[in-house]
């Protein structure tokens, strides 16, 4: 138990850590992708206004006035002469013959001007103002106008070059990431012990307060049930005695589940091993068929042979007879049980136990809380069923304890019980 709430709680300290840093590493690499865009149209901008030329001078309206505080970009810092040298672009004209002439191609590498009309007939075609071409590895944005003559003009800017910032600091928010996940999860494992341990020590004081009480209680039930007896063989018998031997037996009963239960929390006190899980269920329902008979229930056992588990042999019996035992007092009357041991889930890799009874009542009840200590359906506790609403939990506990999953559902008349366990190989 405790280290299942060890491993809970460094899961959720990494996945609450991973939340953060995508909030923080995503609002980052999304405000950079935004600049991007932006100085993609800011320097598009520039360029048509310029008629394909771009310099210090005629591009510092487009980026923003150093001197202005009005115009600065914030994000971006201020403007720097030097950075218009950075941006590879090229531009064309087409004139009213549908000819295609060079404008300016000094700023890209090696690319020649049938190369620059091809790309360019390419862009007009898709008959749009702007759009994306890619030429060789990079990819140029473009931007179709009218420059001062009322020719047509069209801007292609590599775009490539300036995103490059972008997809860098992608790969390197995602190497940080993880590298930061790795440490914090490293760390928190190493400091888990300790961070808990006041958790730690209260549920072993917890659990050994419930062990040494229940001890403590026995001693005096026993006199109680010896002073009781006596009074019986002195002949003084009578409906007093009785029902103190009764509240007396049922308390004896609740301390033996509730040390049960506690021993069901420290994971020291089972020992796993496979098991034949068949066998355990074939010898343990079989120990039922009197009982079934005795309540005029009808009882149908269904077991799928050679299904092994890793569990512990006489825990595993006890799960069962658990849940036998809840469906004999709480079957309608001259109904049915059922047991059915099944393989299922992905690939057949699970052991499936269903205890079902007949149960008409139970359609449509909330049953969320059945496996809760000391829960009772019936709120008033005076139930003639003669349960102590610790045999469910008990259940859960145990079979969590071999890594395995309990759930109830109603289907038709029948409430039914699952238990789903790994099986060994």
């Amino acid at each position: 138990m405790i280290q299942k709430f060890r491993w809970k709680f460094i899961g959720t300290s990494v996945a609450a850590l991973l939340l953060v840093l995508l909030i923080t590493l995503g609002g980052l690499i999304g405000i950079t992708r935004i600049q991007s865009q932006n100085e993609v149209h800011r320097v598009l901008t520039a360029l048509v206004k310029n008629e394909g030329h771009l310099t210090p001078q005629n591009a510092q309206p487009a980026f923003g006035d150093q001197d202005n505080p009005i115009n600065r970009n914030f994000l971006g810092g201020k403007y720097n002469p030097e950075a218009v040298y950075q941006y590879r672009y090229f531009a064309v004209t087409i004139d009213a013959s549908h000819n295609v002439h060079v404008v300016n191609s000094t700023n890209v590498y090696r690319l020649k001007n049938t190369t620059i009309r091809a790309i360019t007939r390419k862009a007009l075609e898709e008959h749009s103002q702007t759009g994306n071409v890619n030429i060789g590895q990079n990819q140029y944005a473009y931007r179709v106008a009218k420059d001062g003559t009322g020719q047509t003009i069209v801007i292609f800017l590599n775009e490539t070059l300036i995103f490059n910032r972008f997809w860098l600091l992608v790969r390197v928010a995602i190497v940080l990431g993880i590298c930061a996940l790795i440490v914090f999860a490293v760390i928190l494992i190493l400091v888990s012990r300790k961070a808990i341990k006041p958790i730690t020590d209260t549920y072993h004081k917890q659990q050994e307060f419930i062990t040494n009480a229940g001890h403590e209680l026995k001693t005096p039930l026993a006199v109680i049930s010896a002073n009781t007896e006596m009074e019986e063989m002195l002949g003084n018998n009578s409906e007093w005695n009785e029902s103190t031997k009764q509240q007396v037996a049922k308390l004896t009963k609740l301390i033996n589940s509730l040390i049960s239960l506690a021993r069901a929390g420290e994971t020291g006190e089972i020992t796993l091993s496979k098991v034949d899980f068949s066998q355990i269920v074939e010898e343990t329902t079989q120990d039922f068929k009197s009982v079934m008979k005795k309540n005029n229930l009808t009882y149908q056992i269904s077991i799928r042979e050679g299904i092994k588990v890793i569990a512990e042999k006489h825990t595993l019996a006890e799960i069962l007879n658990i849940l036998l035992d809840n469906a004999r007092k709480y079957c309608d009357p001259g109904g049915k049980v059922q047991v059915k041991l099944t393989k299922g889930g992905a690939l057949n890799k699970s052991a499936i136990l269903r205890v079902s009874n007949t149960y008409k009542e139970g359609k449509g009840q909330d049953y969320s809380h059945f496996f809760d200590r000391f829960y009772r359906e019936d709120e008033s506790h005076n139930s003639k069923k003669g349960g102590l609403g610790i045999g469910l939990s008990m259940a859960r506990e145990l079979t969590e304890a071999f890594r395995g999953r309990i759930s109830v559902h109603h289907k038709g008349d029948d409430i039914v019980f699952s238990v789903i366990l790994k099986i060994a190989k």
